[in-house]
C-alpha cells in the first residue's frame, strides 16, 4: 500500500516538472523574422557568462518557474523521508502492539482466565489496548484502582459485583497468592481461618472463626458460642481480626460489624475493608519466663523423615534447660552443656509447654548457639506453626504476663 502511494506520488511529480519544463524552454522565446547582422566580432570565442543575458533581460516566469522546481524536488525529497519515517515507525508500533497482545493472552492463559471475564475486563479499564490491559492483570494495586474508579463512573452498576469479585479471583489476587500484596479483604477465600477479638469493657475475647460465604461488598463468618450457643455480636461495633500468610507477614485489620443472621447458624455479616495493617512476624513481646524445661533434640532430617512418613518419635536425645524468655515467634533457652554430639543450627528442639491447652509438642529449630557465662544460649524459632497453635500461646504468654504484674 505504501508504494502504491509513493508511485503515484512521484509519476505526478514527473508529470508537473515535465510541463514545468517545457514552458521554461519555450518562454520568452521570440519567433518574428530579423535581418541577420552577422559580422566579425561574432566570430571571437566567449564563455558562458559572456553570453548570458543581463539579470534584467531574464523575464520573470524563469524565476518563478526555477523556484517553483526547486521547491517540487526538496519538497518530494522530504515527503519521501516523512513517508519512510512514518513507515518505520507504523511498523515498530505493530510490533509494540503485537508482543504487548501476546504477553497479555500469556497472561491470560496462565491463569485460566475465561472469555467472559476476558470481555468484562475491557469494559472495567474502558479500553481494548494490551498495553494497558497488562499491567491491569498482573499488579492487584493496578487492578483495585480501575475497579474503584469503575465503581465511581457512570458505566458501573450494582450487577457489575459479581463480576468484578469473580475477575479478581480468575487472575488470582487472592490472600493465597503471596506474589501479590494484601490489599483488600475481598482477596479472602472462603473457609479461611481468622483471628478475632472483641475489645469490650476492658476485656480482650479472642476465638477462632472461618469465612462461611463472601461477595464483593460483605462477608459472613461463623460466630463464636456462649455455652453452646452462637453469641450475639450484634452489640459489637466492630470485630478486629488477625490472619497470618505464610512465612510473609501477620495482617491485622478491623471489620464494621453490619448484622447477624438469624439462621445459618446465626452467621455475622462483616463490611468489607481495604485499610490492613502490615505487620512483622513476630508481634508479640518476648516474656521472661526462667522455666525448667526437658526437651527431646534431634536433626532437621530426622524431624523432617518423622513428619513426612508419619512413623511417631523415634529416638532422641533427652536434654534440660531453662526457658529464659519466650514470644509466640521463637524463645531463648539457656544450657548448662552441650550434649555429646553437640548442637548445630538447624537442629529441632521438642517440648511440651504445661497449661497452654496444646495437644501436641511445639518443635524449635536452633538459630544460633553463644557461649555466654554459666553456660550456653540458644536462640529458637518455632516451626510449624499453625493460627491455633499461635494463639494459644499468646493465650499463654498473657496469663504469665499478667500473673507476674498480678504478684
Amino acid at each position: 500500500m505504501f508504494m502504491l502511494v509513493l508511485r503515484n506520488i512521484f509519476q505526478k511529480l514527473a508529470k508537473f516538472v515535465g510541463i514545468t519544463m517545457g514552458w521554461w524552454f519555450l518562454c520568452g522565446i521570440d519567433r518574428s523574422g530579423k535581418q541577420s547582422n552577422f559580422g566579425i566580432q561574432d566570430l571571437q570565442t566567449t564563455n558562458l557568462l559572456q553570453t548570458m543575458p543581463s539579470p534584467s533581460e531574464i523575464p520573470l516566469s524563469f524565476y518563478l518557474l526555477a523556484g517553483v522546481f526547486v521547491f517540487s524536488v526538496v519538497g518530494g525529497i522530504l515527503l519521501v523521508k516523512y513517508l519512510q519515517k512514518k513507515k518505520i515507525q507504523e511498523g515498530l508500533e505493530q510490533i509494540a502492539e503485537d508482543q504487548a497482545q501476546l504477553s497479555l493472552d500469556s497472561e491470560f492463559e496462565a491463569r485460566h482466565v475465561e472469555e467472559e471475564d476476558r470481555e468484562f475486563l475491557i469494559t472495567l479499564c474502558n479500553t481494548g489496548d494490551p498495553a494497558e490491559l497488562l499491567p491491569v492483570i498482573v499488579s492487584d494495586e493496578e487492578f483495585e484502582i480501575k475497579v474503584e474508579a469503575y465503581k465511581n463512573s457512570a458505566r458501573f452498576s450494582k450487577s457489575d459485583l459479581e463480576k468484578i469479585y469473580m475477575l479478581r479471583k480468575s487472575l488470582q489476587f487472592t490472600f493465597k497468592n503471596t506474589d501479590v500484596s494484601f490489599s483488600c479483604t475481598q482477596m479472602l477465600e472462603v473457609g479461611t481461618h481468622l483471628e478475632c477479638h472483641i475489645r469490650h469493657k476492658n476485656k480482650n475475647v479472642v476465638f477462632m472463626t472461618s469465612i462461611l460465604d463472601s461477595n464483593e461488598t460483605q462477608l459472613l463468618i461463623k460466630p463464636p458460642t456462649v455455652k453452646r450457643r452462637p453469641a450475639n455480636m450484634k452489640q459489637f461495633p466492630e470485630l478486629h481480626c488477625k490472619i497470618r500468610r505464610g512465612k510473609d507477614a501477620d495482617y491485622e485489620f478491623n471489620f464494621k460489624i453490619i448484622g447477624q443472621l438469624i439462621k445459618d447458624i446465626n452467621a455475622v455479616v462483616l463490611k468489607h475493608t481495604s485499610e490492613i495493617r502490615k505487620l512483622q512476624i513476630r508481634t508479640s513481646e518476648r516474656l521472661p519466663l526462667e522455666t525448667k524445661m526437658n526437651f527431646q533434640l534431634l536433626s532437621a532430617e530426622k524431624y523432617a523423615m518423622e513428619q513426612r512418613f508419619a512413623v511417631g518419635n523415634l529416638h532422641h536425645h533427652a536434654l534440660s534447660g531453662m526457658i529464659k524468655d519466650m514470644s509466640t515467634g521463637g524463645m531463648k533457652v539457656q544450657l548448662d552443656e552441650l550434649p555429646p554430639q553437640g548442637i548445630n543450627k538447624g537442629d529441632i528442639f521438642l517440648f511440651h509447654l504445661p497449661h497452654a491447652s496444646l495437644r501436641r509438642d511445639i518443635a524449635a529449630t536452633v538459630l544460633d548457639v553463644i557461649t555466654g557465662e554459666g553456660g550456653f544460649n540458644l536462640h529458637f524459632e518455632f516451626c510449624d506453626v499453625d493460627m491455633l497453635t499461635r494463639m494459644k500461646l499468646n493465650q499463654y504468654l498473657h496469663r504469665r504476663k499478667t500473673g507476674a504484674q498480678a504478684a
